[in-house]
């Protein structure tokens, strides 16, 4: 009671155009809810009318835990939520909350038989956040966020996403469209997840402090432009965290451009996004394959490969690797003043002597593309990662996570 007093304080200092959304939707387009990381399913779809979005009210009601009452006769709706009651008449400006009338900018309308009111309305007088984007139609209303600190360390699991590449209308294992990764934010978001950063996975492996109930990490490997310019600012505006996996020698000062590949970030735009995206190593320049000694065609990070003049001996390979981990460290902590923790084997090839040669070269962590958690328990350097395909909606990415 004491939150709803708050809000309906704010909104009386306000004023009644305060408190209510306005949200640009494109012309015929679907609007998608999520509650606390469920979609809400609807009978008749949200529309968007003077510049509102405007929700069937009983299917929301009921996501938000509250109940709702309806009279034919006077078209009035009663909705009771905790010790909280509010009122609202279909064409009528004015809502009752716990006996006080006070007028609102857009009266409930009925459509196909079916009541709907303003979301913004509903998410004030109710304690819930709203986010949404102007292009992906995605709304999240997330209850009141309340990170709990996990007491149970032995069983607590820690989900790592794996993207790479932001591509309008392309969506697989190694693409998301923009709109479609937003979507994937909102859900995290709105399921209540908790974005940390590998220092914080390193000092919970390290068992010198805790995390949350329900932590995420989000790594894109390779260092794509996409993740500045797209992913950077839904990121950004959600207040979610995620780091990118650069291969160091593909990055320079003002761009990113490397012959018949795409174009990479730059040491500026990786500044500018410091303390939203972290980044860390995805080598310097071994993201390749070669024939190794068994005629495989593996990561050149996992064995001795073939040269020019042959096959690599044991130690050549072991230098070359050692020198390549130790660049990519280098160029990144020199360019950006961060240390750098982790690094992602390229295309997830890895043995004993990388493991080695990367805790020699001064990293704490390693990444894999092997699917599935981690625990306390998981091996430092043969951490698993899920792979965030492009194909799942914000609902099954939560359904994917929460299988393991």
């Amino acid at each position: 009671m004491k939150k709803f007093a708050v809000v309906l304080c704010i909104l009386f200092l306000a004023g009644i155009g305060f408190w209510f959304y306005s949200f640009q939707v494109e012309k015929n387009a679907a609007i998608l809810v999520y509650q606390d990381g469920s979609v809400v399913e609807y009978d008749i779809p949200p529309v968007s009318q003077n510049s509102r979005v405007m929700v069937p009210i009983r299917q929301t009601i009921t996501a938000l835990g509250a109940s709702v009452e309806w009279e034919d006769k006077s078209k009035k709706i009663t909705t009771k939520f905790g010790s909280d009651t509010i009122e609202l008449t279909v064409g009528k400006n004015t809502a009752v909350i716990n006996g006080k009338a006070i007028t609102i900018a857009a009266p409930p309308i009925i459509i196909d038989g079916r009541t709907l009111i303003p979301l913004g309305f509903l998410s004030e007088n109710f304690g819930q956040e709203i986010v949404w984007g102007d292009q992906s139609n995605v709304i999240s209303i997330t209850s009141p966020e309340i990170i709990e600190v996990s007491n149970d360390i032995a069983a607590l699991e820690v989900p790592v996403l794996m993207y790479h590449i932001l591509i309008p209308g392309r969506n697989d294992t190694i693409s998301i469209d923009p709109a479609r990764f937003k979507e994937h934010m909102l859900a995290l978001k709105s399921a209540g997840y908790t974005c940390i950063t590998e220092n914080e996975l390193l000092n919970y492996v390290e068992q010198t402090s805790a995390l949350p109930k329900k932590p995420i990490l989000i790594t894109f490997d390779d260092g794509y432009i996409s993740n500045y310019t797209e992913a950077f600012p839904v990121l950004k505006e959600l207040d979610m965290k995620a780091s990118v996996y650069v291969i160091a020698s593909r990055i320079f000062e003002n761009d990113g451009f490397t012959a018949d590949e795409y174009e990479k970030i730059s040491w500026q735009q990786a500044r500018e996004m410091a303390g939203t995206i972290s980044i860390q190593s995805h080598t310097w320049d071994s993201h390749s394959k070669q024939l190794n000694t068994k005629g495989q065609n593996r990561g050149v990070i996992a064995s001795p490969t073939q040269i020019d003049k042959g096959l690599e001996t044991q130690k050549e390979f072991e230098d070359r690797i050692y020198t390549d981990f130790m660049a990519s460290k280098n160029a990144i902590e020199e360019n950006l003043g961060t240390e750098v923790t982790a690094i992602s084997y390229s295309y997830g090839d890895y043995s004993e002597d990388t493991i080695r040669l990367a805790e020699k070269a001064g990293y704490k962590l390693a990444f894999t593309v092997s699917s599935g958690v981690n625990t306390q328990s998981s091996a430092p350097f043969e951490l698993k990662r899920i792979t965030a395909d492009g194909a799942y909606s914000g609902k099954k990415l939560i359904e994917v996570i929460e299988s393991y």
